[in-house]
């Protein structure tokens, strides 16, 4: 069974990444843009960080966050130093912001989240380029996530 709110949210989403980041661009008019930015490590870590988004057909909700923080680490070419774009001040701005019944309900579903997206990341083929993804911008969500084997948030029927 698969719930997408959006078409890069399915599994089977045709859509190219870049019109694939077109929708959740247009789906969260409130993200935080380059222009927004000010320094170019953020400007990177916030494109990366919204590219994860599309490929793992994750939206804005907590528990997706919390699938696109796993995701960065475990399946993408980022690691752990993707840690450290967590500690620009715009992204503590936005955790600040956060609102408190939000932030439990991700705490109570995190377990089953860290164990399903680890597991899922550890299963890809190859981890998704963190920064270098340009080659993938005009193909179809559905043909990079075969080439990387990688399960969307929303996929329920295969770990």
């Amino acid at each position: 069974m698969t719930l997408a709110r959006h078409k890069f949210e399915s599994p089977n989403a045709t859509q190219t990444l870049a019109e694939g980041l077109a929708e959740y661009f247009a789906a969260n008019p409130m993200l935080k843009r380059d222009s927004d930015l000010l320094s170019p490590e953020a400007r990177q870590f916030f494109r990366s960080h919204d590219v994860v988004h599309v490929v793992y057909g994750c939206g804005t909700t907590m528990p997706d966050e919390a699938i696109v923080k796993l995701a960065s680490i475990f399946g993408t070419t980022g690691g752990f130093s993707v840690l450290r774009g967590y500690l620009h001040h715009e992204t503590l701005d936005i955790y600040r912001k956060l609102p408190v019944a939000d932030t439990l309900w991700a705490l109570l579903v995190a377990p089953y989240l860290i164990v399903r997206t680890v597991w899922r990341c550890i299963r890809q083929s190859q981890r998704w380029p963190w920064e270098h993804y340009d080659n993938f911008v005009n193909v179809s969500l559905c043909d990079v996530r075969s080439q990387f084997r990688i399960k969307v948030a929303r996929e329920r029927n295969a770990a």
